[in-house]
């Protein structure tokens, strides 16, 4: 009977003394940290670098800094209590801010504020404005632009909408290159006011830069009319299960559609009837997407050459290949990226997915209906050619029957 006895009491105790026992987080005290000591404050465009000693508390998890930006959008940053620094980027506009800097242990006990104040430099958005430079381009105009900050920025197209009667936004280009150009095309050859204006990631955009021009005529070629026109000295690029065909059907970002050769020593060439004759103002070369991109034969110098009257070339001279046919210009393909072969990321992808432009010489413009692609270097190293699609444009002067 006493056995049962003291076995009731005992378990009533550890009953009451687990009740009373409060769950903790593994590590902490329970008590609020001490404040951070703040050492410096440097100022940044869009922005500021505090750096701090964090309190010796040894639950110390990690130090925050809340603020409210010149959007009105309340914002938090943080970093391990183990680092010196935290960097506060995102403002759109010089001024004086504040800023709490508080620290956190592991039970998410928060030390008292130490309030200071940033004054940010002028922010990338702004920087970058005074650099644009537009000018009249095929089917519309071309930005350039310089971001030494290489800030993670869009600069958006807006154009005069005359049944609005206002400017309409119509497209965004993202860059976070040090400096570049780019081409906003699909307008007629008519006087179109364009106006262009930066945004960031966080939304601050800069004021509109404005330009007035007159498109350089820029009609798309009907991929319908395009076919082979085999001559000597030209690859088949029916390998491998893959087919010419593939190369103007509309698709482009996948592996398995694509023109492909053998494997031979370079110079590969292909020859093209466009079907139309017209003043090419430029072209798309879509590399062979999804694992592919910027390796194995993918062109990465090559040239491409016109004639008009295919019947006018010399007979083929193995040591002459292209004797007869006009130069009209020689290609570089560009890897916004810079990574070494094997290695692309976002900025590569999109690049390719919207197609590796190549323009003419808008001064010296020549009438073609074929158009021969000579492939010298590939990404990969490889001997091998590989085309995903490609597209043309010009000024159309007359469509022939195939």
């Amino acid at each position: 009977m006493k056995y049962h006895i003291i076995i009731f009491l005992l378990g009533i105790t550890l009953f009451f003394g687990c009740e009373e026992d409060e769950h903790k987080p593994y590590g902490s005290d329970g008590i609020a940290p001490g404040p951070v000591t703040i050492d410096k404050v440097i100022n940044t465009p869009g922005g500021a670098v505090i750096y701090f000693t964090a309190p010796t508390d040894n639950d110390v998890l990690y130090v925050k800094a809340t603020f409210e930006d010149n959007l009105g959008n309340k914002r938090e940053v943080k970093t391990s209590a183990v680092m010196d620094s935290l960097n506060i980027e995102g403002y759109g506009e010089m001024g004086e801010y504040p800023v709490s800097v508080y620290a956190v242990d592991r039970g998410e006990n928060v030390s008292s504020a130490v309030n200071i104040s940033i004054s940010p430099l002028e922010p990338p958005v702004q920087l970058i404005l005074p650099t644009i430079v537009g000018e009249v381009d095929y089917g519309g105009i071309k930005i350039h632009y310089e971001n030494l900050l290489q800030a993670e920025v869009s600069l958006n197209l807006v154009a005069y909408d005359s049944i609005q009667d206002q400017m309409v936004y119509r497209e965004s280009f993202f860059t976070s290159q040090p400096s570049g150009f780019y081409s906003f095309r699909g307008y007629k050859s008519e006087k179109t006011r364009f106006g262009v204006y930066v945004e960031d990631r966080w939304g601050n955009q800069s004021e509109t830069v404005n330009f007035e021009v007159i498109p350089i005529p820029d009609e798309f070629l009907e991929k319908s009319l395009f076919s082979v026109f085999k001559i000597s000295g030209d690859k088949s690029f029916n390998e491998y299960g893959f087919n010419t065909r593939q190369m103007w059907d509309g698709r482009w970002s996948d592996q398995w559609n694509c023109g492909h050769t053998n494997f031979e020593p370079l110079p590969h060439r292909l020859t093209i009837d466009l079907g139309t004759t017209a003043k090419l103002s430029r072209f798309k070369l879509y590399q062979r997407g999804g694992s592919e991109l910027y390796k194995h034969g993918n062109p990465k110098r090559f040239k491409i050459y016109g004639t008009l009257d295919i019947n006018e070339l010399p007979p083929y001279d193995p040591a002459n290949p292209n004797a007869g046919w006009t130069l009209l210009k020689e290609c570089q393909s560009f890897k916004p990226s810079g990574l070494p072969i094997g290695q692309v990321n976002s900025e590569d992808i999109e690049f390719q997915n919207k197609g590796e432009d190549f323009e003419f010489d808008v001064e010296n413009l020549v009438e073609v209906r074929y158009i021969r692609i000579e492939n010298l270097e590939t990404w990969g190293e490889q001997q091998v050619t590989v085309i995903g699609e490609l597209s043309f444009w010009g000024e159309i002067t007359s469509t022939q029957n195939n």
